[in-house]
């Protein structure tokens, strides 16, 4: 078996594993009652099982030169601080954009009250997302990068396996009260865009830190911020067609801005690879890697 095999396999294996989490978890709950709602083990399965192979099969390889548990934060404060201030920047911008437009509408707005569900999600969210990020980054990310694909495969991979793992919990996992504006197909199909959208952010904001410690304050921050104050709390809601496009998770333009966001950490970790004498990619093209 040549070398490219050999690591092809376990991220087959740990691909699967991540697509079926999520539907394992629904089947174990379909045989259990009175299970705390938004708590369930099967909830637990989805969250839990992709690390969990990540780490089973690091053990076998006995491979953990990629797994970014380490900070490296002396030489990467400023890359912290981006991922501190990413989400909530692009949500000041897009959400003063459609006050602008007279499009955001307020219900029982309590600034006191916002601060405390903001952080609350945000000591909740820290747990959930080292499993995310230690997964997505930790593991898939790195192994893609490994096989030396284009970048653009890369953040198309990881974003399709991410959005995939989400299926689930979108279409049976989440209250039905959380669906305003979409339906749960409509967050299903719109995911794959959205998070293949954000994956340039976290997968470069992993290569230029070695770390993915940012990645974790990154999702944090998004937990914490811009679904808190349009999902979570229903303090702010934005007409249909100005939440279409300035949504600060999931708009078209707020998309946009975190693609552009992604190209600019790209094309900083280009420039570094270069000074530092590595070699850098040369191409965007989908159907070639990198050169």
């Amino acid at each position: 078996m040549n070398g490219k095999k050999r690591k092809l396999i376990p991220l087959g294996i740990f691909i699967f594993v991540v697509i079926i989490s999520g539907w394992l978890g629904v089947w174990v709950d379909s045989f259990l009652s009175e299970q705390p709602k938004g708590n369930t083990l099967g909830m637990g399965i989805f969250l839990v099982l992709p690390l969990a192979t990540a780490i089973l099969i690091r053990l076998f390889t006995r491979d953990w030169h990629d797994f970014g548990v380490t900070f490296n934060f002396k030489t990467n404060v400023k890359w912290y601080v981006v991922a501190f201030a990413i989400y909530p920047i692009v949500t000041v911008i897009t959400v003063a954009i459609a006050w602008m437009g007279g499009s955001v509408q307020l219900s029982g707005f309590d600034i006191g009250e916002l601060v405390n569900l903001a952080v609350m999600a945000a000591i909740g969210g820290f747990i959930v997302n080292i499993f995310e990020e230690f997964s997505w980054r930790g593991y898939l990310a790195p192994k893609l990068i490994e096989l030396k694909l284009n970048d653009w495969w890369i953040y198309i991979i990881t974003g399709i396996v991410w959005a995939l793992w989400h299926v689930a919990y979108y279409m049976v996992f989440l209250p039905d009260d959380v669906f305003h504006t979409l339906s749960r197909e409509g967050y299903v199909l719109s995911s794959f865009i959205i998070m293949s959208a954000w994956s340039i952010m976290y997968v470069e904001i992993y290569r230029l830190t070695k770390s993915v410690w940012p990645c974790v304050i990154l999702h944090v921050l998004e937990d914490a911020v811009p679904t808190v104050l349009i999902t979570t709390s229903g303090m702010m809601t934005m007409t249909k067609g100005w939440d279409l496009f300035f949504n600060p998770t999931s708009g078209i333009i707020t998309t946009i801005l975190f693609i552009v966001v992604g190209l600019i950490l790209r094309s900083v970790r280009i420039k570094k690879e270069s000074i530092s004498g590595q070699q850098a990619p040369r191409t965007f093209r989908l159907g070639h890697v990198n050169e």
